[in-house]
C-alpha cells in the first residue's frame, strides 16, 4: 500500500500542468472580435524626416579630356636607299624640345636633322646645285648662324656652312666624287665675286656685298681631293617652324617601312578638349564653368569653348564629340594624359542649406516653412527663403538669423 501513495502526489502534478497549459493555448487560440479587429489596425504612422546639408545645389556632367599641344603635326622620314632601314639613335626623347638643327633620330647611324621651310626636300642636294630647295636650305643654315654666301647656288661656302653643321652635331657630311672641273671663268656668284647677303630682318637676300672666302683649309683638301659635299634629303625634316615638342617616334632597333617611319611634334600651350556623350550635348553651352583634376589632385578651372556640331563616321553618327576647353595654365606633367572634368550645367546655389523640396511648406502669403524636430520630438514651424530646386532638393535659408542649421531634422510631408 506504500507506493500506491507515492504515485498519487505526482499523478496529481500532472493532471495541473496538463490544465495550465490547455487554458493558455485556449486563451492563444479564442480571441474576441475586438480582438482580432485590434490585431489587423495598421500600426501608427511615424515621421519621415530628413536632415540638413550644407553644400552646392548644382547639375553637373562628367567626363574625360584628353590633354595635348595646341597644334600637332607629322613628318615622315625619307627612307635612304639601303637595303634595310634601321633605327639606330631615338634622338630627342617625347615630350622635350626639338630645336632648330637637332637630330631628331638617327638611321644606319646617319642623322635626321630638323630644319624649318614651305616644303620637303624632293632631291639630294650637292655643291653646285640651284633651285629652290637649295634657297630653302641656305635659308634654313643662315637660321642657325652659319654664312652660305649666295642665294639658291650650293656653292663653296654653302658646302662649308653644311660641314659646320654637321661638325656641331657629331656626324660627317656626306661626300661623292665631283664632276669634270668647269671652264676657269665660272658663274658661280660666290667664286665670280658677286655674293648676296641674308637680312634677318626682311627674311630676304639681296644682291652686292664683298665676297665671302670661298674656301677655308678643309674645303681646299676636299676640293684637291676632287669630292664635293652631298645633304641626302633622307638626312633632312622639314617643318614649318621650330622648336616644336617631340612625340612618338620609333624606337631604337624598329625597321622602318612606309607605315612606321612617321614623327610626331606639337606646338604651343597645352590644351584640353572634353570627350562628351552626343546625348550630352542640348544641355551644353559654351561658357558653363569646368573644373579639370589631375591624378595627383591638382585642379584647373576653366569653361567650355564652342560646341561643335556631331560628326558622322563612316555613314554612322558619332557617339561623342570634343568639345574644346578654355582653361588657365596646365602643367606639363598632363600631357598626353585623360583627366576628370567636371562641367556645371546649372548652378542653384553655393554652399546653401539643402533640404528635400517635400520639406518645404509654401503657406497662402507667399512665405515658406520648414518642420524643425526639437529635442523633445515635437516640430517646430520655422520660415525659410527658398534659394532654388534641383533634383527634388530645395536650397533655403532660415529668414531668422540660426533658426535652422546644419544637422536638424525636418519633417518630410
Amino acid at each position: 500500500m506504500r507506493p500506491r501513495r507515492v504515485a498519487m502526489p505526482a499523478v496529481v502534478i500532472g493532471v495541473l500542468v496538463v490544465g495550465l497549459f490547455g487554458g493558455w493555448f485556449a486563451a492563444e487560440s479564442l480571441q474576441s472580435p475586438a480582438q482580432v479587429a485590434a490585431r489587423a489596425a495598421p500600426p501608427v504612422p511615424s515621421d519621415i524626416v530628413a536632415r540638413v546639408t550644407v553644400g552646392e545645389l548644382v547639375e553637373q556632367v562628367t567626363a574625360r579630356s584628353e590633354i595635348a599641344r595646341e597644334s600637332a603635326s607629322s613628318v615622315e622620314v625619307v627612307l635612304p636607299g639601303a637595303e634595310q632601314n634601321v633605327v639606330t639613335v631615338s634622338g630627342v626623347p617625347a615630350g622635350t624640345s626639338l630645336n632648330s638643327g637637332d637630330v631628331a633620330l638617327e638611321v644606319n647611324g646617319r642623322p635626321v636633322i630638323a630644319t624649318t621651310g614651305a616644303f620637303p626636300y624632293y632631291r639630294d642636294m650637292a655643291e653646285g646645285d640651284t633651285g629652290p630647295d637649295v634657297e630653302q636650305l641656305q635659308r634654313f643654315l643662315v637660321s642657325c648662324g652659319y654664312r652660305t654666301g649666295g642665294i639658291g647656288q650650293f656653292g663653296p661656302q654653302t658646302a662649308q656652312a653644311v660641314r659646320q653643321l654637321y661638325r656641331a652635331i657629331g656626324h660627317d657630311v656626306a661626300v661623292r666624287e665631283a664632276p669634270a672641273l668647269p671652264d676657269a671663268e665660272s658663274s658661280d656668284p660666290q667664286s665670280a665675286g658677286l655674293a648676296a647677303t641674308f637680312d634677318p630682318g626682311t627674311g630676304e637676300f639681296t644682291a652686292g656685298g664683298p665676297v665671302e672666302p670661298a674656301l677655308d683649309a678643309v674645303s681646299e683638301s676636299v676640293a684637291a681631293d676632287r669630292r664635293i659635299v652631298v645633304v641626302p634629303r633622307s638626312e633632312l625634316i622639314v617643318l614649318r617652324s621650330l622648336p616644336v615638342v617631340a612625340g612618338d617616334s620609333p624606337a631604337v632597333g624598329t625597321v622602318l617601312t612606309a607605315e612606321s617611319s612617321t614623327l610626331t611634334f606639337g606646338q604651343g600651350p597645352l590644351v584640353a578638349h572634353a570627350k562628351v556623350a552626343v546625348t550630352v550635348l542640348p544641355v551644353l553651352a559654351e561658357g558653363m564653368p569646368v573644373v579639370l583634376t589631375g591624378a595627383d589632385g591638382t585642379t584647373v578651372d576653366g569653361m567650355l569653348g564652342p560646341i561643335p556640331t556631331p560628326v558622322t563616321v563612316g555613314g554612322e553618327p558619332a557617339t561623342e564629340v570634343a568639345v574644346p576647353l578654355v582653361t588657365g595654365a596646365i602643367d606639363a606633367t598632363w600631357l598626353n594624359t585623360n583627366v576628370l572634368t567636371v562641367i556645371t550645367v546649372t548652378a542653384v546655389a553655393d554652399q546653401a542649406l539643402r533640404v528635400p523640396s517635400r520639406a518645404v511648406i509654401a503657406r497662402s502669403d507667399g512665405s515658406s516653412v520648414v518642420q524643425r524636430r526639437d529635442s523633445d520630438g515635437f516640430f517646430d514651424e520655422i520660415e525659410v527663403r527658398e534659394l532654388g530646386r534641383l533634383g527634388g532638393t530645395s536650397a533655403v535659408e532660415p529668414v531668422r538669423a540660426g533658426g535652422l542649421a546644419e544637422g536638424d531634422e525636418v519633417k518630410v510631408e
